[in-house]
């Protein structure tokens, strides 16, 4: 069965440079994400948050 996207709050950070964004997507991908970034970065966060949480400005809306 395929479960609903859901929003995350992704944010990581690597010496002074800092990346936020929300991104609409599945919790299997949200864990390839995190698993990705903490490769790259010295700290990731990677959480669920509700549609209503959602800041629009800094959503990555998924390619069509």
């Amino acid at each position: 069965c395929m479960s609903t996207p859901q929003y995350y709050y992704v944010m990581c950070e690597k010496g002074s440079r800092l990346h936020r964004a929300y991104v609409q997507m599945d919790p299997e991908s949200a864990d390839i994400l995190h698993d990705s970034l903490c490769e790259r970065y010295d700290l990731v966060q990677v959480c669920d948050v509700r549609a209503s949480e959602v800041d629009p400005a800094l959503l990555i809306t998924p390619a069509p």
